[in-house]
């Protein structure tokens, strides 16, 4: 026969299911319920839960339906995938786990601490405790011999957790309900803080999802701490200023009440009256302050014209001087020229009567040396 894939029998009832799921086709024939892991007979026109169809099997090899014999039940695929891919909650109420139902089980099995399972393992005592409250088991209980085996016994026992002294057999209600030092979650839902007993106090008056009474006293349910500021936004009960605020209405009301005084067009039209002749005087006022400016500008433009003028006086009196200036050197500067010319002269006819008499005396020195030579051979010859 083929093995149950999941170990927990029946189907998932429709409350379970994130969104109400109601559809009768993946429904079990013997639980009633949505299957959990679907199989069918022979036929295929029958759908059972593994779990159902497995333990009626046990009883009568024969489907419960058509009575058509059966050894091992079929798996429906199709119908695995669909119930697999439904939205569901944890199966204890209070676990906040969501998730599909093919992960279902898997959360039961190695996460939910509302799963009951059993203590196992080395010194394990086969006691059954929830998930959350297995290492208090552990720790406490089973490997100091577990009450269950022993039940009449009744020893004192001492533990440095919190000083206070009891029997075995009471431990386990204490370390739950009465010890100062025993681990909680917080109360607020979705809060995901855990602390010892005696300091959860300290938590809950700072913790943002704790519900808390609009300053405003108004009536906005479930608000939480850290929804508190943004409430002020949208609270009725929040003070807030008439929106003609900018045309002088000075009004101001809850926020559920302001729209009756924003709709009152009497009242807000002697604002915009009020307004209107602020607006008046104060355009009155600005061209006033326009006419003064411009007088003031008129009489900075006096001294501007008068400077020019200067300015320019002074530019014609230092040109007139210049041009005297130039006519007076006119003279010197011809002189000085005039001069300069015939020294250049003098020194240009010096350089040509010395060139003269040095080819003059190289042509004499040839002459000489020519002669000498001359005088030379003669004396020779004779």
């Amino acid at each position: 026969m083929l093995k149950p894939t999941m170990s927990r029998r029946g189907g998932f009832p429709s409350a379970q299911f994130c969104n109400q799921f109601k559809s009768e086709f993946f429904n079990c024939l013997i639980c009633l319920d949505v299957c959990r892991s679907p199989v069918t007979c022979r036929s295929g026109a029958h759908l059972f839960c593994h779990g159902c169809l497995a333990e009626s099997l046990r009883h009568n090899p024969s489907c419960p339906t058509c009575r058509e014999p059966l050894a091992d039940p079929v798996l429906c695929p199709f119908a695995s995938k669909q119930v697999s891919a439904l939205d569901v909650f944890c199966s204890h109420d209070e676990c906040t786990w969501k998730g599909t139902c093919g992960r279902l089980d898997s959360h039961l099995d190695n996460d939910c601490p509302y799963e009951p399972i059993e203590c196992t393992g080395e010194g394990g005592c086969g006691a059954r405790a929830l998930r959350r409250e297995m290492a208090t088991h552990r720790q406490f209980i089973c490997l100091q011999n577990c009450p269950n085996s022993k039940a009449e016994e009744s020893i004192e026992e001492e533990f440095d957790t919190c000083d206070v002294r009891l029997s075995r057999n009471d431990l386990i209600d204490h370390l739950q309900n009465h010890c100062e030092l025993r681990l909680i979650h917080c109360p607020h839902p979705s809060c995901e803080f855990s602390a010892a007993y005696n300091r959860m106090p300290a938590h809950l008056e700072v913790c943002p999802l704790a519900p808390v009474l609009c300053p405003r006293q108004c009536d906005t349910p479930n608000l939480t701490r850290q929804c508190l500021d943004a409430h002020k936004t949208d609270c009725p009960n929040e003070p807030v200023l008439c929106v003609h605020a900018p045309l002088g209405c000075s009004h101001v009301a809850p926020r559920g009440q302001i729209g009756e005084h924003e709709q009152d067009i009497g009242v807000h039209f002697v604002a915009l009256s009020k307004a209107f002749v602020q607006l008046q005087q104060s355009h009155v006022r600005l061209k006033q302050s326009h006419v003064q400016l411009q007088r003031s500008h008129v009489q900075l433009q006096q001294p501007h014209v008068q400077l020019q003028q200067s300015h320019v006086q002074l530019q014609r009196s230092v040109e007139t001087k210049l041009e005297a200036q130039a006519t007076l050197l006119q003279p010197l500067v011809a002189e000085a020229q005039a001069r300069a010319e015939a020294k250049a002269r003098a020194k240009a006819k010096a350089r040509t009567k010395a060139r003269a008499k040095a080819r003059a005396k190289a042509k004499a020195r040839a002459e000489a040396q020519a002669k000498a030579k001359d005088e030379e051979s003669d004396l020779e010859w004779y």
